[in-house]
């Protein structure tokens, strides 16, 4: 049996600049799983490796095709399935990650055989050693399946985040160099958590995991990092600081193993602000950057996102981070409802506090959140790599397509005129994209 694990991508606008290059860790578990199995298998990442699906799996000739992406990326994976049963009809279809986990239905098609919807590695396990024999596939928890054009589902089941092996990284050692976080390259991305304990309502990451919140043991975390070649690590936990005594624990084990590593992770602000301690602590063993979720600049917003944190918390954690030299990147959204007097505050408010780093989403409910349920009959497209949050989902309520546009544009294009940081990243990216003619799009 040869297998085909393929990470599929939809460029945005921002992405055509490359701000973020990673491995696919989950196709690293899951060659892991396949070498125990003693299954020939190869990965292919389009945004590392260039080429083009069409050439790649023509000179591997697969027996199974494992798909997998984000939201935006859905029609991709639908392509590459009709692509390849119209090419080569008896290879065996699989679509699995986050997208398909908890909207496994938008993969009912008749050019997907199977969608692993929970516990990943395991659930792929059993279907591989099963040889897709019906009689053993209905028994497999954690997988949809084409029943002869009738698609029948089984149960879902949570992940035992310790039992986990390992991801394979040989994959990341060859590409490393065309890894990176904006300037920070090669960067490697670790994973020590599932799901999320919050309970935002715009956030897609607490429905991972059935709403499981787990966690791998700091020991077994801190040994992936010291063994991993790369001077950078993102830690890519939805939010890696929540608990003071797991954090307490990191930077301990990070000290007694001598672990000499930069970090980059994501957090709430009512950590930073009410654990400065910790985040003097941290930046002293490698943190040099968090992105920190936001949001609004006003507390009643956050209040409606329900965030649990306020605009104070907000402020202190910007002057949290600057006494203590951790770059910060804000992530924050713009409402449907927003006017051009909301537009002008947020901008405002990112002036006077002096950030160099931030992003801006237009406010999207994405499919599978309460979000979605509430504004599914008012969204204006069914093209899922508008999912983006760069495009309008939703129409807006005070003014026109294009004001809006222009209005939430200009929160980037202020970035670009007072940020030397971003200023810098985007001229020399454009500077290799003309250099070298989008090799790798």
């Amino acid at each position: 049996m040869k297998v085909l694990l393929v990470k599929c991508h939809k460029k945005t606008l921002f992405s055509k600049l490359e701000p973020i290059v990673t491995e696919p860790l989950e196709l690293e578990y899951l060659s892991t799983l396949l070498t125990e199995l003693k299954i020939q298998h190869k990965i292919y990442d389009p945004l590392l490796e260039g080429n083009n699906f069409k050439k790649v799996i023509s000179n591997y000739l697969p027996d199974v095709l494992i798909l997998t992406g984000y939201i935006t990326a859905v029609g991709e994976i639908i392509r590459f399935s009709q692509y390849t049963k119209e090419k080569y009809p008896t290879v065996k279809v699989i679509v699995g990650g986050v997208h398909a986990e908890v909207n496994f239905e938008d993969f009912f098609v008749d050019t997907i055989d199977y969608i692993v919807h929970s516990d990943g590695i395991n659930t792929l396990k059993e279907l591989i050693k099963s040889e897709f024999s019906l009689n053993k596939v209905v028994e497999i928890r954690g997988i949809a399946f084409n029943d002869g054009g009738q698609w029948r589902v089984n149960e879902k089941i949570a992940t035992c985040i310790e039992k986990i092996p390992l991801p394979d990284r040989s994959y990341f050692i060859k590409y490393k160099n065309r890894t990176k976080y904006m300037n920070y390259s090669p960067m490697a991305i670790v994973k020590t958590a599932l799901s999320c304990p919050f309970n935002c309502h715009f956030c897609y990451c607490k429905q991972l995991n059935m709403g499981q919140y787990a966690t791998r043991s700091i020991e077994s975390v801190v040994e992936e990092i010291s063994e991993i070649d790369s001077p950078y690590i993102w830690i890519v936990d939805d939010s890696f600081l929540i608990d003071r005594q797991r954090i307490l624990e990191f930077i301990n084990e990070i000290k007694r193993k001598e672990v000499n590593k930069k970090f980059v992770a994501y957090s709430r602000v009512d950590f930073i602000a009410n654990n400065e301690d910790l985040i003097g602590e941290l930046a002293g063993i490698g943190l040099i950057e968090l992105i920190v979720g936001m949001e609004a600049v006003e507390d009643d917003l956050l209040k409606d996102f329900n965030k649990n944190s306020s605009i104070h918390e907000n402020t202190k954690t910007v002057e949290v981070l600057k006494r203590n030299g951790i770059l910060l990147t804000a992530l924050f959204i713009t409402g449907i409802d927003f006017t051009t007097k909301d537009f002008k505050k947020m901008r405002r408010w990112i002036r006077e506090m002096g950030l160099k780093s931030y992003t801006a989403s237009i406010f999207t409910p994405i499919k599978g959140t309460a979000l979605y349920n509430e504004y599914e009959n008012k969204i204006t497209t069914k093209d899922f790599s508008k999912f983006d949050f760069l495009n309008l989902t939703l129409p807006p309520v005070h003014m026109s397509n294009l004001h809006y546009y222009f209005q939430f544009y200009m929160i980037y294009i202020e970035q670009f005129f007072r940020s030397k940081y971003i200023r810098g990243f985007v001229i020399n990216q454009l500077k290799n994209i003309f250099k070298f003619g989008g090799q790798h799009d």
